[in-house]
């Protein structure tokens, strides 16, 4: 008898929904991501991790090192 792969419908491509579509896969689902978005917009906008998310990634076994970009911001402002 074979056992039957769970399967998961995760909503959304953001951060939250991309980790935990990548933890499923890790533990053995089958996952479908969706997203509303077409594709990926430049808006000029950077991505700040607060340490807990970056806990989490390194639980799933996410090595955030080597997703990071190497761009350098030519201002930054804070408001």
């Amino acid at each position: 008898m074979s056992a039957v792969q769970r399967h998961a419908v995760v909503a959304g491509a953001g951060i939250g929904g991309l980790t935990a579509a990548v933890a499923l896969h890790r533990h053995g689902w089958r996952v479908t991501v969706c997203e509303r978005a077409a594709g990926p917009t430049a808006v000029g906008a950077g991505i700040v991790l607060a340490p807990n998310a970056l806990r989490a990634f390194d639980t799933i076994g996410f090595d955030i090192t080597r997703a990071a970009g190497r761009a350098v911001p030519a201002a930054m402002g804070l408001r």
